[in-house]
């Protein structure tokens, strides 16, 4: 425990303008633990609490006279008789270790209810009066239910009841525990009994005291069973014997908490009472209202996984106390921003601090060598300054003499002091408003030197004052910057300045402070803090993570640590040189004007109305991974069931997914992190939302992870997670498409049929028709051709028409002239008829040849074609070679392609044999990825392409290969041959 006492000096003490006055005696204020308080305003159904319990999923369970409340860290979720159950009246809550999620609910006069999946049960127990009160219970190692009423003990298995004999009397059972070696401990009417479930005895216990009521008990892993009697008696005892005992100041007693520590916490009438394990029957630490709880009479209490105590009252709701190693004590009458002075710590740990009442020393209990005594320096308001001898004085108050006096004007200058140190070499640095800075010798008692401006100083105001490793000294001003000075020849000389020219994010300064590492840090009026590393600056500000740009000290612990005082609160550095900044639980959100560290692992920070005392060596080594839960699914506005996997319309996408990190270790403090799979792939960066909504989200399966982070940085070992689908739209189903890929393929299909009975129908027209032409019109011209000749080879026809072509070039007179050239004339016209038959018979048969659809193919165009190149190769006594790919052979072609094809090759062999002279001619017939080609190339004489003759074969050529979409490329000139290249596609 920690005490203080106000010291008494000789004369009076000003500080600062504020007069300290030791002669009259002030208010003594307790320390204040940080409490945190929960009542009605925050949603619990009720203030009289009851039970207080922890279920296997993390969440609080609260019973009282209104009902049950389940706390998840940031709201209270209440069930009453309006919910299911039968009364509202709840002693006692427990959870199945058989059925974890099995809420067992002790009531008054309805039994046991059990809560589970949403609803509520109700058993009854027996029919004996006080037989359903049910204020304790327990299930053993084997799964029975021990019920603890107010007629006895009721074993409750496989959903029936049974009363457990234990005395003749029947009445109320305040608690049943279960050891480690798995006997149960049962206290009822003034006895303690001991029951073994491998044996199935019971045993009395004869403790050779006469107890009260016993009210609770705790086994510890040493063997010691501690005992709590209903009048406030309490009991150390081992191996069945009582060891120890002693009373506690108060009327009721009703529980307790091994708090891991050593010592046992007592909740009663009269507050809480803290008694030391290893010290039982010493000294004991009682907790009221004046320490920061919500009230006096508790009845309840439980130690959480994260190692919070939780206490509940009658009347005021719970109380939770997190951080055991802060402490405050209220001050009033304190200038905390006045040089960071207003308080120190000797090497003893001992606190002394200023005020308008005096000097005030604070300190612990505790046995030990206590350090030399030093020496406490006072500044005051109209100048100079006393040295006071701090005597020790045990476990009591130090005793303070006066040792040295330094007087204004004479060993100071007069003037108001803003700022003073006393270096490692007994060296004062003594500023004063508006003059400049003295600098005095303790060892010799002399002055050595005075500062200001026209040495250097950046103003006639300093108030932070610092000696560095190196020597130097440095004054920060009010609103100018720093000014370093170094040391020469027994004094100091001005170096340079450091001003926001060199880097500073403001010019006025607060403190300068050199770390252990070297590093020079500067606490600025409004601009964060500046870090001088060697020629680098670096800079910290609420950009970082600074609580506030206004930063007013700074000290270093044990460990390495820069803590920072600001006008929010206080926070470290990390020992590394990340410069993260940590802000301790409790220490937010307050006014910090000076701060300090002292031995024992104890940082101090003075506000204006406190002293905040944190114990950051005993900061609990318990840092447990936060459970993290959804809790609720709403699609479109509408809650669904958390089921797996969950199945949504297309048009159901607006998701919002709530989710709850249980850690009541600063509950404000719960962070998340989510993602969700099947949208984007990375964790999302940490917020204090517990909801989130995703709107408009496609068809797919997605899966929603979320991880809590608690206000130490303890992550979810498991992330919760939910798995829904969001169906496609049917036209987007599987089913639908292939529904419509089988109707499209049936369609096809039936295009197809009906195509293919179209090309069918007609073939079967060119069939016909190209019969009806070769057997009508074909046969009809040949029939004319033949009947030409016929006539002409008649007896005397042909000796007159050729008797009539000689005489027609010897003219003769008269009539005889007349009949010749008429004879003439008809034989040639016969002539004439029979040619134009023969060849509208030869292209007949291209026509009717075009037309078979047999005939639909490379392997009929290469017949074809090649019978004409012969015929016409032969006739002109020229070489012929013919080369088509094997590969073609079987190609369907269409007909028109076929027939233009043919045609131009046909021109262009007829222009061959009549025009070129040449000896040899190739035909070839080849193909590229997309067309097909004819190449016809001779070896003759060749031609000028820009002066060719004026006939259409050429053009012909061409339009044909253009009709079919291709081309058709005339290569030649003057004894250099031809070449002919048809290509056109495979289909047109």
């Amino acid at each position: 425990m920690l005490l203080r006492t106000r010291l008494n000096p000789k004369r009076a003490v000003i500080v600062a303008g504020f007069c300290l006055c030791f002669c009259r005696p002030g208010p003594l204020h307790p320390q204040i633990l940080p409490f945190d308080h929960y009542s009605l305003k925050n949603g619990l159904t009720s203030t009289w609490t009851n039970s207080i319990f922890q279920d296997s999923r993390g969440y609080l369970w609260i019973g009282g006279d209104e009902g049950v409340s389940v706390y998840d860290g940031v709201r209270f979720k209440n069930y009453g008789v309006r919910d299911g159950l039968p009364v509202s009246q709840i002693w006692c809550v427990y959870e199945s270790q058989k059925s974890p999620g099995a809420i067992l609910i002790g009531t008054h006069g309805a039994g046991l209810v059990t809560f589970e999946q949403g609803r509520f049960t109700t058993m009854k127990l027996d029919t004996l009066p006080g037989s359903n009160t049910v204020g304790a219970m327990l299930e053993d190692y084997s799964g029975v239910l021990w019920c603890g009423t107010n007629a006895g003990v009721y074993r409750v298995q496989n959903g029936s009841s049974t009363f457990f004999p234990t005395d003749s009397v029947r009445g109320w059972v305040p608690f049943i525990v279960q050891t480690s070696d798995s006997l149960i401990w049962i206290s009822t009417e003034r006895k303690l009994y001991r029951y073994s479930p491998r044996s199935g005895e019971t045993q009395l216990l004869n403790l050779h005291v006469e107890p009260s009521l016993l009210s609770c008990m705790n086994a510890d892993a040493e063997g010691n069973i501690w005992l709590g009697g209903y009048t406030g008696d309490i009991y150390q005892m081992r191996n069945d014997q009582i060891i120890a005992a002693r009373q506690l100041p108060t009327e009721e007693l009703f529980d307790m908490i091994d708090d891991g520590e050593g010592s046992l916490w007592f909740v009663a009438m009269q507050g809480i009472f803290k008694v030391s394990k290893h010290d039982f029957t010493g000294a004991f630490t009682q907790y009221t209202v004046e320490n920061g709880l919500h009230e006096n009479r508790l009845i309840s209490c439980l130690r959480d996984r994260e190692n919070n105590f939780w206490f509940g009252g009658r009347t005021k709701g719970l109380a939770k106390l997190s951080e055991r190693n802060l402490v405050t004590f209220p001050f009033e009458g304190v200038r905390p921003d006045v040089m960071s002075r207003v308080a120190v710590a000797d090497a003893r740990g001992r606190f002394f601090l200023l005020s308008e009442s005096g000097v005030w020393e604070i300190w612990r209990q505790r046995h030990g060598n206590w350090q030399a005594d030093s020496t406490l320096w006072i500044c005051f308001d109209k100048g100079g300054m006393c040295g006071y001898q701090i005597h020790a004085n045990g476990e009591q108050h130090s005793r303070l003499t006066l040792k040295r006096t330094l007087q204004p004007g004479r060993d100071l200058p007069a003037g108001f002091p803003i700022a003073f140190l006393v270096d490692d070499y007994d060296q004062l640095w003594c500023s004063m408003r508006g003059e400049g800075i003295a600098h005095y010798d303790l060892r010799t008692s002399t002055p050595r030197a005075f500062y200001s401006m026209h040495e250097g100083l950046a103003s006639n105001t300093i108030r932070a004052i610092w000696r560095d490793r190196n020597e130097k000294m440095w004054f920060g001003s009010y609103n100018l910057g720093i000014s370093i000075f170094r040391p020469v020849a027994g004094k100091y000389e001005f170096e340079r300045k450091l001003t926001m020219a060199e880097g500073l994010l403001d010019d006025g300064i607060r403190m300068i402070f050199e770390r252990s590492n070297g590093e020079i840090w500067i606490a600025t009026r409004f601009g964060g803090i500046a870090i001088v590393d060697g020629e680098r600056m670096i800079t910290l500000s609420t950009r970082d993570g600074l609580l506030s740009d206004a930063v007013w000290g700074f000290t270093e612990d044990a460990l390495g640590r820069i803590w920072i005082a600001t006008s929010l609160g206080m926070q470290y550095v990390l020992p590394d040189s990340s410069y993260k900044l940590v802000t301790p639980q409790g220490l937010g959100g307050q006014f910090f004007g000076s701060i300090g560290a002292a031995p024992g692992q104890m940082i101090w920070g003075m506000g204006y109305h406190n002293l905040v005392i944190y114990e950051y060596g005993r900061k609990s080594k318990l840092n447990i991974p936060p459970p993290i839960y959804i809790t609720n699914l709403r699609v479109n506005g509408k809650n669904r069931n958390l089921i797996a996997p969950a199945e949504f319309a297309y048009d159901e996408n607006l998701c919002t997914i709530e989710f709850s990190g249980i850690s009541f270790k600063d509950e404000t403090a719960v962070r998340y992190r989510h993602r969700l799979l099947g949208l984007h792939e990375e964790w999302q960066e940490p917020t204090e939302q517990r909801v989130v909504t995703f709107a408009s989200l496609r068809p797919g399966t997605y899966t929603f992870e979320v991880i809590a982070i608690n206000a130490e940085g303890a992550e979810s070992a498991t992330p919760a997670a939910l798995t829904f689908t969001i169906q496609p739209p049917f036209w987007q189903r599987w089913w639908f498409i292939a529904l419509c890929l089988l109707l499209l393929g049936t369609i096809l299909y039936a295009i197809h049929v009906m195509r293919l009975d179209r090309v069918l129908e007609i073939e079967k027209i060119r069939s016909r028709i190209a019969l009806d032409l070769h057997d009508e019109i074909g046969a009809g011209l040949t029939h004319i051709g033949l009947l030409s000749q016929v006539a002409l080879r008649k007896k005397n026809v042909q000796q007159f028409y050729d008797a009539a072509k000689a005489r027609l070039h010897h003219p003769e007179a008269g009539e005889a002239q007349e009949t010749t050239a008429a004879l003439y004339e008809l034989g040639g016209a016969l002539e004439r008829v029979g040619g134009i038959a023969r060849e509208l018979s030869a292209a007949m048969g291209d026509v009717v040849w075009s037309i078979n659809p047999k005939h639909d193919s490379v392997e009929a165009l290469q017949r074809r074609l090649k019978s004409f190149a012969h015929e016409i190769c032969h006739a002109k006594n020229i070489a012929l070679n013919f080369d088509v790919s094997k590969a073609l052979a079987g190609m369907k072609l269409h007909p028109e392609t076929r027939r233009n094809l043919l045609l131009i090759a046909k021109e262009a062999l007829h222009n061959m044999a009549k025009y070129s002279g040449s000896p040899s001619v190739d035909v070839k017939i080849d193909a590229t990825t997309e067309k097909l080609r004819v190449v016809i190339q001779d070896c003759g004489k060749g031609f000028d392409l820009a002066h060719s003759f004026t006939g259409n074969g050429l053009n012909n050529m061409r339009l044909r290969a253009e009709k079919l979409g291709g081309t058709c490329e005339i290569i030649s000139a003057p004894g250099q041959g031809t070449q002919i290249v048809a290509s056109a596609p495979y289909k047109i």
